[in-house]
């Protein structure tokens, strides 16, 4: 139950966020207290194909793909 709900907040967040989002910031701005917790569910969500995400030199990044709408 607890795992849906952060699970839906992150995906809420990075629909919202203008650039790709680190762990920290996820973590922080859903509430969840542990930076594993964290990255678990954004993995998870990643697998589930609900967020892109990719590992950089320090971390991992997030982030939704927006349709892009021809004006």
């Amino acid at each position: 139950m607890e795992s849906n709900h952060y699970q839906e907040k992150i995906v809420q967040m990075l629909e919202k966020a203008t650039q790709p989002m680190d762990i920290e910031k996820i973590r922080v701005d859903c509430g969840i207290g542990n930076w594993n917790t964290a990255l678990k569910h954004c993995l998870e969500l990643v697998i589930s194909r609900k967020i892109k995400g990719t590992k950089t030199s320090k971390s991992w990044i997030f982030w939704v793909e927006k349709e892009i709408l021809a004006t």
